[in-house]
């Protein structure tokens, strides 16, 4: 019996050994330190007493991830957030990308991070979110790329920036790093669209980031143009951060020091142990991990973007997502799921068209359903939604398990459960 995550419940599947090729996990060590060990001895460095000096009596800026993201800062925030009252003020930026900064669930995280800072001695600490239509962003001309730099202003306003970053490896940005909280995260929907843009580029891909330790996985367009983005505006201010590598919410990793050393160590890490190299079988079963990782279609897609080498030409997946939320927020649908409904040889042709943010998921769905000969899903999306999207209905998962065992008994399958944290590789031929 093979147990998946799936929204705040577990989905068991009877899968016989024979036909398990094998079952790839996100890291969890059995037993380790809790997660404020692990934050304590991240800021045990030298790094931190340099930083302390460094931001006392200045303003500092803390940018957080939003709600849709599963950093543990229950547990970081206590032990951090001491290192900084000498500072002469601290704010925080929650990074809210193009995500709706008002919902529900932003509201709650930032009252829950007000609340830790006045137990941490921080009691003048405010909690903004980002808005990327807001008429009061900053412009600051554009990029080598073209991409134009309009920035919120409390980025303007800081002597100093620490980033509260969980790492990961992401389908077109390489990995989630500090970078992202800049740009798209506290940036105009004008620089999120003109930089996702670059997605369509192929050698925008998980895994390869301005900021790797290896030279030959840097290569990556648009996290580079990312990084000028946000280094036109910080300049010589100093960033750092503290980056996490969590499953479940539990810490594995965390370091903290500047921006790109602290980064690089992470992406060591996520590599050493979230990156796997696979051969392709006939059948795949995937789950992004749960809430909040399969909240809805537009976030849980990215599970199958850095699973799908997994699966065979003409082999089928079987996607199992909650997707609460829907197919995504409101302001998605247009580019994202609406696009998706349309014929794939339509879908397919939109590459030559002006891009529109968001776009780039409709192609890259389109290619995975095209070169495959179906993939389920096991949602609490409509089955006429998903139907719509050229995609197949389950509401019995097993059932297309035991399909596939009647279809052919020899059958391969590759269990991945998640996914949203995992990288796999085709395995070097």
């Amino acid at each position: 019996m093979i147990r998946l995550h799936y929204g705040d419940m577990l989905i068991d599947l009877a899968i016989p050994n024979a036909n398990l090729t094998r079952v790839i996990r996100p890291f969890d060590p059995p037993q380790g330190p809790d997660n404020r060990t692990f934050i304590r001895r991240a800021l045990a460095v030298e790094s931190i007493e340099s930083f302390r000096t460094l931001v006392h009596s200045r303003n500092l800026l803390i940018l957080t991830a939003d709600a849709t993201r599963d950093m543990p800062l229950a547990d970081i925030l206590p032990t951090l957030l001491p290192q900084f009252v000498g500072c002469h003020s601290v704010r925080f930026l929650m990074c809210t990308g193009t995500h709706s900064p008002d919902a529900p669930q932003n509201r709650k995280l930032a009252e829950q991070i007000q609340q830790l800072a006045i137990a941490a001695g921080l009691p003048d600490s405010t909690v903004a979110m980002h808005d990327c239509n807001s008429p009061d962003l900053i412009d600051a001309g554009q990029t080598a790329f073209g991409t134009p730099i309009r920035y919120n202003p409390l980025l303007r306003d800081a002597d100093a920036f620490v980033v509260l970053s969980d790492i990961k490896c992401h389908y077109f940005a390489g990995y989630s790093n500090p970078v992202k909280y800049f740009v798209p995260g506290a940036y105009s929907f004008a620089t999120a669209e003109k930089n996702h843009s670059l997605a369509m580029d192929d050698r925008s891909t998980y895994g390869v980031h301005p900021w790797h330790r290896d030279l030959t996985r840097r290569d990556n367009p648009l996290a580079a143009d990312q990084l000028e983005a946000m280094t036109r505006i910080v300049g010589d201010r100093p960033v750092f951060a503290l980056t996490t590598v969590s499953s479940g919410g539990r810490i594995q990793f965390a370091a903290f020091g500047p921006a790109p050393q602290a980064s690089a160590d992470a992406f060591n890490f996520v590599d050493q142990h979230n990156a796997h190299f696979v051969e392709s079988t006939d059948r795949l079963i995937v789950s992004p991990g749960g809430l909040p990782n399969d909240i809805d279609l537009y976030i849980a897609q990215r599970a199958l973007e850095l699973t799908q080498c997994a699966v065979a030409d003409g082999g089928e997946i079987l996607f199992l997502t909650a997707c609460p939320g829907g197919v995504g927020e409101p302001h998605t649908l247009k580019e994202f799921y609406h696009r998706l409904t349309q014929p794939l040889d339509a879908i397919l042709a939109s590459t030559g068209r002006p891009y529109r943010l968001f776009a780039h998921k409709p192609v890259k769905f389109a290619r995975m359903i095209r070169r495959l000969r179906r993939i389920w899903m096991h949602s609490q999306i409509p089955a006429d939604q998903i139907a719509a999207a050229h995609l197949f209905a389950s509401d019995n998962p097993q059932a297309v398990v035991d399909g596939w065992l009647a279809e052919d008994p020899a059958v391969r399958i590759t269990v991945v459960d998640g996914a949203n944290k995992l990288a796999l590789y085709p395995h070097p031929k």
